[in-house]
């Protein structure tokens, strides 16, 4: 049950934070905002100008956009961030106790 809540504060947490983190980038750079998501542009005509049939592309043009990709951009990098600023205290937690030497 710990583990249950514990993965699903890590995706609450990392999408909060992933919107922070877009916050603060359009705050103080707006030009790398702006740059990504060009990016997020470039990405998403690329998606969508597949050889897919049109009653299936017509999905992702609709459904998909750039400031979604974006943000998802974000979030995984959040996600990462998270994951390796919890790595070490989870080593901890799960650390085989120490043997005393017996010689």
């Amino acid at each position: 049950m710990l583990r249950i809540l514990l993965s699903t504060g890590n995706i609450l947490f990392s999408l909060v934070l992933g919107a922070l983190l877009m916050a603060l980038v359009a705050i103080y750079s707006p030009e790398t905002l702006s740059m990504l998501l060009g990016w997020a542009r470039d990405l998403k005509s690329l998606i969508t100008g597949t050889s897919l049939d049109a009653k299936y592309n017509i999905w992702l043009e609709l459904l998909l956009e750039e400031r979604q990709l974006l943000f998802m951009g974000f979030t995984i990098f959040a996600r990462i961030l998270l994951s390796l600023a919890m790595y070490p205290i989870g080593r901890l937690r799960h650390r085989a106790p120490a043997r005393a030497y017996y010689g």
